[in-house]
């Protein structure tokens, strides 16, 4: 233990180990070097000790986050001319007793009395439930005193103001990288300087997770390994660098002896969650908690609160409000190793990890299913994907195939649609051959080859989405239902191959099937190849299928007949079903009907589209666009680079290329290609929501409104109840006695149009039906 006294102060036993502290005014020496990234933390600080109100400061915080060169920062720059300063070092303080003796002082003691003095504290994390009761009694007895303590846990006392400090930020040019180039020494900085060392080393600090202590080892190892060695050795849970500056303290000469100098403060269920959190690679929540240490949710709660409150796991809020937590690299590789040194506790810790994804995984799928959120479900399991990945890997290493499929079809929609994962394809396939082999579940054998198929078609391997479906029309050869929907999508592989013929007798025979078991998602796809093949062969009634399907979905929202059942929002299949009944519509010569198809599928996409569907709306509705000015034209090509780039970053095909080619022509012939090109490139990384707000302001067909079109008849002069001419239109036929569909077809609009219509209606004349609607209009 080392004291430090800045100024005279009378206080018994106090010694200094450092010259007297400048006059006021003077500068000050830099204790622990440059400070970076911490110029909030700093100026909260330098507030909070010069409010006299705040009597009692801690910085807390994880393992070499860098408190205590925060608080010697915040002395040296501070001025305090009528104040005197102790900084007590208590990293080798074992009890309360050696506390008060460094500190020359004891609770109750008069030696302090009502002076002004500043009493620092620092590294308390041994001590810090010892000495709280006798800081309390200190601050009572002593009106003047303020005290700041650096400590991984506080005291929770009254008086106590807690700062967290928190880990540096990371990413490119951040104070993390800053910290990491300044501490690699100077000869072998060269190999920092190229955008692939820049890009390494931020890998490396957002792998150490911005910790300042975890930064320094890392950057004194470069010359000896490179910084890509350093990153692979991290990635797979070691840490690298042995050598330390001279007078680095010994508890900071390594990670094990950073965390080991504390650990007498853990108690033995502290220390088997942390074994049992060490396999999880990324956040968890609190059902995880659960899952990996057995326990009940009272025991969950409390094991979690013991962690965070010595720092050991850091809080991480999620976009919704829900609590879940990390835990640094520094301490998760730290326990890995403690809990590796035991094979049953080991196989027992990934049991947890396992149960905790396929828990994810089949709630996400219900949520999904839902219609809830889906990009923040999305995002939640790119989150969790280091995890995901390593339940698989171990599912597989343990021959559990089955269980693996279930898992990968529940997140199909995020590692597969959203292309989080593109190589869960991979493990799908050969889980499935696997369970097949074995006799296991035929359905979601099925169903998860299906999901293959689908990725597939939407990517144009056609071969491999041929292949698929033959093992899976073999797979579901004894389950007429899955067999119907394997027929559909050969049926779509089909069409999407120019074999029309042969898909239409497909598509024909597996709507039999579907309709006479009710599988309402199933026939709905079925009925969209079935629009498309008409549509193609100039069949005036192509839409007849679609707006069937339509109607059906209207009636039974949801409709699940398994478990393992892909993930179907009524919301998206309505999506696409609406854009495939543009694409007939604009076949036919129907464009301003095409147009409004097209918008009313955008509205559904809206925060629950994938990347396929939003791609395939927004090419649509710029084949059927506007472009006779050059504010349209810039706007449809706007809408086509967006769905370009959503294409480029999935690797997905647009499905209907002739129009693409057609209406990419116009713009070609039309644009300057500097305009073209800065339009690509601010569509690049765009969002699916934003791709679809810009498709919503598309401009309309050249033939104008189809309300004005002359067949769609006059409008009513006069609206009530503040309608516009359009939905006193639609009142007026309401209350005619005709229904949705043929409204539609008499004013030429979508029926999805005259719902939306419809709705407003009755909200306008506060009528909760149409027979109150036509009695209002009469």
């Amino acid at each position: 233990m080392t004291a430090r006294v800045e100024e005279a102060v009378a206080l018994p036993g106090a010694t200094s180990a450092e010259p007297s502290a400048p006059p006021p005014g003077a500068a000050r020496p830099a204790c622990y070097g440059r400070l970076r990234g911490r110029e909030g933390e700093l100026a909260l600080l330098a507030r909070l000790l010069a409010d006299p109100e705040e009597r009692l400061v801690t910085l807390t915080g994880p393992v070499g986050v860098g408190k205590s060169h925060l608080a010697h920062a915040a002395l040296n720059a501070a001025a305090r001319p009528a104040e005197a300063t102790v900084v007590i070092d208590l990293a080798d303080a074992r009890d309360e007793a050696s506390v008060w003796a460094a500190a020359g002082t004891e609770p109750g003691h008069d030696g302090i009395g009502d002076r002004d003095l500043l009493l620092v504290l620092d590294n308390c994390d041994r001590v810090a439930e010892h000495i709280a009761l006798g800081i309390s009694s200190l601050l009572r007895t002593c009106p003047r005193l303020k005290v700041l303590v650096t400590s991984r846990m506080s005291l929770d006392i009254r008086a106590e103001r807690i700062v967290p400090v928190a880990p540096l930020p990371t990413g490119a040019g951040s104070p993390a990288v800053q910290l990491f180039s300044d501490l690699v020494r100077p000869y072998y900085l060269a190999g920092l300087t190229g955008a692939h060392g820049r890009r390494t080393v931020a890998e490396i600090c957002a792998e150490l997770d911005g910790i300042p202590l975890s930064i320094a080892i890392a950057a004194e190892a470069v010359g000896t390994q490179s910084p890509d060695a350093i990153l692979d050795g991290l990635r797979r849970g070691r840490h690298s660098g042995t050598h330390r500056l001279r007078d680095a303290p010994a508890r900071h000469r390594s990670v094990e002896s950073a965390l080991s100098w504390a650990e007498e403060t853990l108690t033995a269920e502290d220390r088997r969650l942390l074994c049992g959190l060490s396999v999880f690679e990324s956040v968890f929540d609190m059902a995880a908690v659960r899952c990996a240490g057995g326990l009940g949710p009272q025991e969950a709660v409390s094991g979690v609160e013991s962690l965070v409150h010595k720092s050991l796991l850091m809080s991480v809020v999620g976009d919704d409000g829900t609590p879940r937590f990390r835990l640094p690299h520094i301490a998760r590789a730290h326990y890995r190793a403690e809990l590796a040194r035991d094979a049953g506790e080991y196989e027992q810790a990934y049991d947890g990890l396992i149960r905790s994804c396929l828990d994810f995984a089949a709630t996400t799928a219900a949520r999904l299913r839902a219609g809830e959120g889906r990009a923040q479900l999305v995002a939640e399991a790119g989150e969790r994907l280091p995890d995901l990945r390593a339940a698989v890997a171990r599912l597989r290493s343990r021959g559990d195939h089955t269980r693996v499929l279930g898992l990968l079809v529940h997140l199909e929609e995020p590692l597969l649609v959203h292309g989080l994962a593109p190589d869960a394809a991979d493990d799908i396939e050969e889980c499935a051959g696997q369970s097949w082999a074995a006799d296991d579940d035929p359905f979601l054998v099925t169903e998860a080859l299906l999901s293959v198929a689908r990725w597939a078609l939407g990517r144009g391997d056609m071969g491999r989405a041929d292949a698929v479906l033959r093992r899976a029309g073999s797979a579901a050869a004894g389950l007429p239902g899955i067999r119907a929907r394997v027929k559909s999508l050969t049926g779509e592989l089909l069409r999407r191959r120019g074999e029309s013929t042969a898909a239409v007798a497909l598509i024909d025979s597996a709507l039999q099937e579907l309709d006479a078991t009710g599988d309402l998602y199933g026939a709905a796809t079925a009925r969209r190849t079935q629009s498309l093949l008409r549509a193609a062969q100039g069949d005036p009634d192509a839409e007849a299928p679609i707006l069937t399907a339509l109607e059906d979905l209207r009636t039974v929202p949801e409709a699940v007949s398994s478990p393992w059942a892909v993930p179907e929002s009524v919301s998206v299949v309505q999506a696409s079903l609406l854009t495939a009944l543009a694409r007939v519509r604009r076949v036919i010569g129907r464009a301003p009907q095409a147009y409004e198809a097209s918008r009313d599928a955008m509205r559904l996409l809206l925060g629950a589209g994938g990347p396929g569907e939003v791609a395939e709306v927004l090419e649509t509705v710029a084949t059927v666009a506007g472009v006779a000015t050059a504010e349209e034209r810039h706007a449809v090509a706007r809408v086509l680079a967006d769905a370009q780039d959503l294409r480029r970053r999935h690797g997905l095909v647009p499905d209907d290329e002739a129009a693409l080619d057609a209406v990419g022509g116009r713009l070609r012939e039309a644009l300057d290609a500097a305009e073209l090109h800065q339009l690509r490139l601010s569509a690049h990384q765009i969002s699916l929501r934003d791709a679809l707000i810009a498709g919503l302001f598309a401009p309309r067909p050249e033939c104008g409104d189809p309300s004005e079109r002359p067949d769609a008849g006059p409008a009513p002069a006069a609206a009530p109840a503040g309608l516009t001419a359009r939905q006193h239109q639609i009142a007026l036929l309401v209350a005619e006695g005709l229904t949705n569909r043929q409204i539609a077809r008499r004013l030429q609009i979508s029926e999805w149009t005259v719902i939306n219509h419809l709705r407003v209606v009755m909200q306008k004349l506060d009528c909760t039906s149409r027979v109150h609607v036509a009695r209002a209009m009469g």
